[in-house]
């Protein structure tokens, strides 16, 4: 496809300079005839050539209108059309060497001229084939002229010679002039065609070159034609960007429906075509990630506009990375706070625990076994004091995360063991328990301890979410050379602002929630190098998915 378009693009851009040599014919012709009948009197029938003149004109305004459409054809039928065009130039070509003499004029080696842009133009079989016809245009002139089917249309400048009345009557003379004229004809179309050939084979292994290499490219890459239309993509491209090649091929990026460039491209392509810049950036937000296209424009040293290559990347690792360390920094930043604010308050807690405590024992012996109000508002104190104490206890946890024991350990057996835990309160909630445990799991290093509170995290939010009652789904699978959790409930579900933002720390929906939870959990999987998405729907419930590698999990842990 690319091959073919570059092909077609390069015969256009022919087919443009045959209609400006066309004009410059056309110039000529009347230039000529009018100096060879005014001042040198050799011509006196000057009407039928410039009634010609003006029909090729004409011809050739239409042929200039024609190639407005030409960049939308084939190959093929541009190259159709480039045949015509010189089909009908040896027309007028015959017709003007008839009213200009016939065979005495010295003018009917200009078949040559054709006969060589045929070969340049076009494919040999088509060359050869021009060729003949102008030979069997050239003979039927002859004929018709022998046989005084037509009158003969002298030059006066070969009326002064002997026998100049009989050359066009002459049968040796004839066939000597045909001879010569064909056979220079076809000689001249073998060199040229063969020459085209070789020209053709050097290009051809060139763009094959080219081809291999951007097949063989680590980026997507993509060709847009001068006139907007994708002619090349290799199989990066649809890897990336996860479509099929005939989505973008010969498809205009004028169309907003072809994935991804549809209606961007068409105003970079534009502006590239203005001159107003050689090169773009754009970074594009995909269903599965990112992508970033780096557009430049493809412009010869005269200036002309050729096309546009875009290169994609898919940087959908390179931003996760960068979300990681922002995070990372966010959690560090957050975690040195959290250290600070819980060690402050925590000495006061305890002190404020303790004299209450020794104030509701000295109320209590003075009122005997009877609880007063007094009494209430203390132990509510305690409660709350309590509360607090455990808040900074977590926050504690979060700012000084313990190192990662890790042993190998069996994923079902975990969530075997927490589910049994929590099967009385799962009871007294009404919910139900489907379980899955794919057998055979390999086993993965893991901080059993520090997984079972992950998990247990995880549970008790889904608990939370079904004050009603529900269902609670646990699943294990192998998934590639990873182990992964399913934990889904039908609880009230999350929106979609509040799904982006349910592992940051101190972010919770809960009246009394510390926002920690799972924040922990993320931390503590990510530290044995696994990852937690969470997908969620208003109304149907939320799915916890859990990953794990089973070679590297709990090597390099990730503090």
């Amino acid at each position: 496809m690319f091959k073919e378009n570059l092909k077609k693009t390069e015969l256009v851009e022919r087919i443009h300079w045959l209609i400006f040599l066309r004009w410059i014919a056309v110039s000529g012709l009347f230039i000529t005839t009018y100096i060879f009948s005014s001042v040198f009197n050799v011509v006196e029938r000057v009407i039928p050539l410039y009634t010609i003149g003006v029909i090729i004109g004409l011809t050739n305004a239409g042929f200039r209108y024609y190639t407005t459409i030409l960049r939308a054809k084939t190959f093929v039928s541009v190259q159709m059309h480039a045949g015509i065009q010189i089909m009908v130039d040896h027309f007028f070509l015959i017709c003007l060497i008839y009213f200009a003499g016939g065979i005495e004029n010295p003018f009917i080696f200009y078949f040559l001229f054709h006969a060589i842009i045929a070969g340049i133009f076009l494919e040999k079989k088509y060359s050869y084939l021009q060729a003949l016809f102008a030979a069997s245009l050239f003979a039927l002139l002859l004929l018709l002229e022998y046989y005084s089917i037509i009158p003969h249309q002298p030059l006066q400048t070969l009326s002064a010679f002997r026998y100049s009345d009989e050359l066009w009557h002459s049968e040796v003379y004839l066939l000597c002039v045909f001879f010569a004229l064909a056979s220079t004809i076809f000689i001249s179309v073998y060199f040229v065609t063969s020459i085209m050939d070789r020209l053709r084979k050097s290009r051809d292994d060139v763009l094959f070159e080219i081809k291999s290499t951007l097949e063989n490219m680590a980026e997507g890459v993509i060709f847009i034609d001068p006139d907007d239309k994708v002619t090349m993509c290799n199989k990066e491209i649809e890897k990336a960007w996860k479509v099929r090649s005939d989505e973008l091929l010969n498809k205009s990026v004028k169309d907003d429906h072809v994935p991804y460039i549809g209606g961007i491209a068409s105003n970079i392509t534009g502006s590239f075509r203005k001159g107003i810049e050689t090169s773009q950036h754009q970074e594009i937000k995909t269903k599965d990630g990112f992508l970033y296209n780096t557009y430049s424009a493809i412009i010869d040293p005269s200036g002309k506009y050729w096309g546009t290559v875009l290169t994609s990347h898919d940087i959908t690792e390179r931003k996760k990375l960068e979300q990681r360390l922002l995070h990372s920094e966010r959690l560090a930043t957050i975690g040195e706070m959290s250290a600070k604010v819980a060690h402050e308050i925590r000495n006061p807690l305890s002190s404020i625990s303790l004299n209450t405590e020794l104030l509701y024992d000295e109320i209590s012996n003075d009122n005997g076994g009877e609880k007063s109000d007094v009494e209430n508002l203390i132990q509510s104190i305690l409660n709350e004091v309590d509360t607090l104490t455990e808040m900074s206890d977590e926050y504690l946890r979060f700012a000084r995360f313990p190192r990662l024991e890790t042993k190998p350990a069996s994923i079902n057996n975990i969530l075997i063991e927490l589910s049994k835990f929590f099967n009385k309160e799962r009871l007294q909630r009404g919910i139900a328990l489907k379980e899955h445990y794919t057998p055979d799991l390999p086993m993965i290093s893991l901080d059993t301890n520090q997984i079972k509170q992950a998990f247990l995290n995880i549970l008790k939010n889904s608990f939370e979410a079904m004050p009603e009652g529900g269902k609670v789904s646990i699943s294990t699978r192998l998934k590639g050379n990873n182990i992964e959790v399913n934990i889904t409930d039908t609880g009230h579900g999350i929106s979609k602002d509040d799904i982006q933002r349910v592992f940051d720390p101190f972010y919770s929906v809960k009246v009394n929630g510390t926002g920690l939870g799972l924040a922990l959990t993320m931390k503590t999987i990510e530290g044995h190098g696994g990852e937690i998405i969470c997908k969620s729907a208003i109304g149907k419930g939320t799915t916890m998915v859990i990953g794990f590698p089973v070679e590297s999990c709990g090597k390099d842990i990730i503090e």
